[in-house]
């Protein structure tokens, strides 16, 4: 059996196994890639404050008043901060679960929001997060909607199946002379040109063009999808190099620690005061370290430190610069699937691409369908 015949077999079956997947991952991409920019428009009401006159309220009292309202069995978990007057404070209180149910939702107990105003302490919206449809996105997009560990596994092999796809389909499609390259690169419809020869320009056209960028999605979607594959690309960044310890500062002058948290939130804001946002990752059992992350629209200016929560001592900060490679490959690769990594352009790219990977198996499934069928019904 030739090799072509041989590829163009794999190919079929490969596009019909993963094929509806692909499409879910493509779409859902889409959205995705945007979602910074789409959720301060959809969500008004929750994220922007009616007034911003008067002074903001100690954020130790913000904390309790959050607490306040979920109760006891219900610890605050995080908070958000954006670095604007005119933004509600985000608290959010989860915690995780080990039943057997086989759902994304059954992954946690509870994961809710509150929307409080921080002029006045006032709740603005409660929010049921695990059904927030953006989170739904994120997850139809991360596990098909099921269990991590049931879910991100077949949602990493049908993104293997897409790479097998890309470079089988190049292979199948590209031109064997000079002569035919001169009409394969671009779309040449004339009027009289019919919807199955322009279907298939679409799927071949389309996939050639975004098979580099395809590749790149699909590779650092693999990073998400399968925890060895992600372990092997840090090994193999890191060799013959070595991470900065984080600065140490245990030794720097203890905050008061009179309402620790709004010293700690002063000090932060001092250090990195043009940060897009802050986010507080609150210390659980007995702990009392509190995480925050000083975020930046630049991945490589995002910052994390660590604090004392009861004296307000800053404990260590690390910088992406400090970093070992394979970290920073790890802290980037969210970025690079996004398209976020260079900004507007980027994500426009992806958004692209995302769009046209989600219809590539319905154009090759028609062409299948087409070739298969299609001549019997002329003969009918």
């Amino acid at each position: 059996m030739k090799l072509k015949t041989i590829l163009i077999s794999i190919h079929l079956w490969v596009g019909i196994f993963s094929g509806l997947i692909v499409v879910i991952l493509g779409l859902t991409g889409c959205v995705l890639t945007f979602v910074d920019e789409i959720r301060p428009l959809v969500y008004a009401d929750r994220l922007e404050v009616p007034s911003t006159q008067g002074t903001q309220i100690s954020l130790q009292e913000m904390v309790q008043k959050a607490q306040y309202i979920w109760g006891k069995d219900k610890p605050v978990s995080a908070l958000e901060i954006q670095n604007k007057s005119d933004k509600t404070f985000h608290f959010r209180s989860y915690q995780e679960d080990d039943n057997n149910g086989i759902w994304y939702w059954n992954e946690k107990k509870f994961y809710e929001s509150l929307f409080m105003d921080p002029y006045t302490g006032k709740l603005v919206f409660y929010e049921r997060s695990e059904f927030e449809f953006f989170r739904v996105i994120l997850y139809l997009h991360w596990s098909l909607l099921l269990k991590t560990d049931l879910g991100q596994p077949i949602v990493g092999i049908a993104t293997l199946l897409y790479l097998i796809l890309l470079i089988t389909g190049v292979y199948l499609w590209w031109p064997k002379n000079k002569k035919a390259r001169r009409v394969r690169f671009w779309f040449r419809w004339k009027a009289d040109t019919g919807i199955k020869r322009k279907n298939y320009d679409l799927h071949n056209i389309l996939g050639f063009y975004s098979l580099s960028i395809g590749i790149v999605i699909a590779l650092t979607g693999l990073i998400f999808a399968f925890p060895w594959f992600n372990t092997g690309v840090q090994r193999l960044l890191n060799i013959r190099t070595q991470a900065e310890m984080p600065i140490s500062l245990n030794s720097e002058r203890e905050i008061p620690k009179d309402k620790p948290l709004d010293n700690i939130l002063t000090d932060i804001k001092k250090k990195y005061p043009d940060a897009t946002a802050y986010h507080f990752y609150f210390p659980r059992g007995s702990s009392s370290v509190v995480t925050i992350l000083a975020r930046y629209e630049s991945i490589f200016k995002t910052t994390q430190a660590q604090y004392n929560i009861i004296s307000g001592r800053l404990i260590q900060a690390n910088t992406f610069d400090r970093k070992d490679r394979g970290e920073k490959f790890r802290d980037i690769n969210y970025g690079i699937h996004t398209g976020s990594i260079l900004g507007l352009p980027s994500k426009i790219l992806v958004f692209l691409i995302s769009l046209i990977s989600a219809s590539l198996p319905i154009t090759g499934f028609l062409i299948w369908y087409n070739k298969k069928w299609g001549k019997r019904r002329m003969r009918t």
